[in-house]
């Protein structure tokens, strides 16, 4: 790896990824009689941990060992700045390797409401193909159509088609959103397994992987080790109604969702990824290649076990692993790669936890902010109703809300 060049975007905010290469060629001339002596890598690894917040870095940043302490010897931006207001997944990795804000990518949300359409729901998810009959939003034909911008990965397959553009991750919105329209390969978790686009065969490197992952499940394994510094960190918080704050990660046989929220999601996605180094050939010739890798296991453990705690403290140590043994495998190769890191977003922690670190008024989501109680309101107001369907469209308590015409 190319440590001198090596960048480690760290942000509960997004870095800036890279601008189109003709506006870095237009900025950045070669001078006329100068020979250009930079000679592009191989491969280029981008890793997107998804919810790894500014403050998660500062956190740990002194007790990582691995991958990540690795990657501190590079360039280091802890606290980014995101230029964006919807900070969730899709929109926030829409940005990462198209350099270009939600505005201009298209991809608003995660979820938004086109009430024009025909199906029933008028929900539309950022990464499917909602034209296509089979597809909704819990159930989506996975698509890039609603990404309106072009990533690195298609930049340079536009330049050379001999590069190739490999993303793989939990999340199939990662893939797409990093991968961008001209994947070669990408995968990501469906259910029992890792799946691709419709259509798309499922190669012997994921099948091995799905074997291996479905092995581990129907065995079960034992609550995972506390690191020393962790320790410290293991104090039981009603959340709700939710023990949380002491968890170690035990796999009951045969539980699928205790195998994907966790630490054990993340090791599988970079073995996964190194698999497919050696199958797609990656790094090999004389076209730079992307590999896109997205962890997204700090994400489902801080959203249903919260960002602070024992078993964020867990995950932060097995993200240093897996990240670490990513590219021992891809040194191990001998191969010329470079390699950047970032966030998508950042989270809070669970309100019980931050009332006891001094933020008294701290509370949870009023139901009032539901759209059926806001449609309700509404109509008290107002008298006006819906001629047909809802009056207010929306996801849950949080996100945007759309107005039947």
């Amino acid at each position: 790896m190319r440590l001198s060049r090596a960048a480690l975007l760290l942000a509960g905010a997004l870095a800036v990824a890279v601008p189109p290469l003709a506006a870095r060629e237009k900025r950045n001339p070669v001078p006329s009689g100068v020979a250009e002596t930079v000679v592009p890598p191989r491969l280029i690894v981008a890793i997107s941990v998804d919810q790894f917040s500014a403050d998660l870095f500062a956190h740990y940043r002194r007790h990582f060992t691995q991958g990540l302490a690795r990657l501190q010897d590079g360039a280091v931006f802890p606290s980014g700045y995101q230029s964006h207001a919807a900070t969730e997944t899709c929109p926030g990795h829409s940005t990462i390797l198209t350099g270009v804000r939600p505005a201009r990518s298209g991809i608003i949300a995660n979820d938004w409401f086109d009430l024009s359409i025909a199906r029933a729901s008028k929900q539309v998810y950022c990464a499917e193909d909602e034209t296509n009959p089979a597809s909704s939003p819990g159930n989506p034909v996975v698509s890039a159509r609603h990404l309106n911008a072009r990533t690195l990965g298609d930049r340079l397959k536009t330049r050379d088609p001999a590069s190739k553009n490999v993303a793989v991750s939990y999340k199939d919105r990662t893939v797409v959103m990093m991968g961008g329209h001209a994947i070669d390969a990408g995968y990501w978790w469906r259910s029992s397994g890792f799946v691709s686009f419709e259509g798309a065969a499922t190669s012997p490197a994921v099948e091995a992987a799905n074997r291996t992952a479905m092995a581990a499940i129907a065995k079960g394994a034992p609550a995972m080790a506390v690191p020393a510094w962790c320790s410290a960190m293991a104090r039981p918080l009603d959340a709700g109604g939710t023990a949380i704050g002491e968890g170690r990660f035990p796999l009951e046989r045969g539980k699928a969702m205790g195998f994907t929220i966790s630490p054990r999601m993340d090791a599988a996605v970079a073995n996964l990824a190194v698999a497919l180094v050696d199958e797609q050939g990656l790094g090999r010739d004389a076209a730079s290649d992307v590999l896109s890798v997205g962890f997204s296991a700090t994400d489902t453990i801080g959203h249903t076990l919260s960002p602070g705690g024992l078993e964020m403290c867990i995950q932060m140590a097995e993200l240093d692993k897996s990240i670490g043994r990513l590219l021992a495998a891809l040194d191990a190769r001998k191969l010329d790669y470079m390699v950047v890191l970032t966030a998508d977003h950042g989270g809070f922690d669970v309100v019980e936890r931050q009332r006891q670190q001094a933020y008294p008024r701290a509370v949870r989501g009023d139901t009032s902010l539901m759209v059926e109680e806001l449609a309700k309101t509404a109509t008290a107001m107002t008298g006006i109703t819906a001629p047909a369907g809802k009056l207010i469209y929306g996801d849950g308590m949080s996100g945007d809300r759309y107005i039947s015409r």
